[in-house]
């Protein structure tokens, strides 16, 4: 993955200390531990490095990137196929087919640019890739249910609640319910 509109672009992960630095200087922040991994989670740069390795490498099917504003790296996406799930899990997540359905997840890691509507910019890139170039026919992503500023992210760039996936996540010490949301369709967001 490779894009750009406007300031923003997104780009895949590569196998280089720079990329890893940045990962470990995000997930050590607890103010984005908060919402990403948890506060007693911290991922320094060797825990970054086993991590996401596998992933950056392809031996992993998830894709990792970081997306910049204006050049300047602010965050983290990893997308992937569903084609491999179990009865169980399609079931969880309301999918009755897999293929051609991708899963997607974010954060921002320079908290500056919270707030800012960067986010939508970004998830409408990723999702306009997803749809265009690999041609999905759905994506999901599951947001914490307390989560609200991501919650109304996703919203404006076409997701829609599907349904709470109770004790799905284990943050900081409690499994937490998430919101199952899902779009269809790409929705340009300027």
């Amino acid at each position: 993955m490779q894009v750009t509109k406007h300031e923003i672009s997104i780009r895949r992960m590569q196998d280089d200390v720079q990329d890893y630095e940045l990962m470990a200087k995000w997930l050590t922040d607890e103010k984005v531990l908060k919402y990403y991994e948890g506060r007693d989670n911290p991922f320094p740069l060797d825990r970054i490095i086993e991590s996401y390795q596998p992933m950056v490498r392809g031996d992993d099917p998830v894709i990792p990137c970081l997306f910049y504003n204006q050049k300047t790296p602010i965050g983290y996406l990893q997308y992937c196929a569903l084609n491999d799930l179990s009865d169980t899990e399609r079931q969880m997540y309301c999918l009755e087919e897999t293929e051609d359905v991708y899963a997607i997840d974010l954060f921002i890691g320079e908290i500056q640019y919270w707030n800012q509507g960067i986010g939508t910019k970004v998830v409408s890139l990723a999702l306009n890739y997803i749809f265009e170039q690999l041609q999905a026919r759905k994506v999901v992503i599951d947001p914490h249910v307390w989560n609200t500023r991501a919650i109304r992210c996703y919203e404006k760039c076409g997701f829609v609640k599907l349904k709470i996936l109770p004790e799905h996540e284990l943050h900081e010490g409690k499994c937490w319910d998430c919101w199952l949301m899902a779009t269809n369709h790409k929705k340009s967001v300027h």
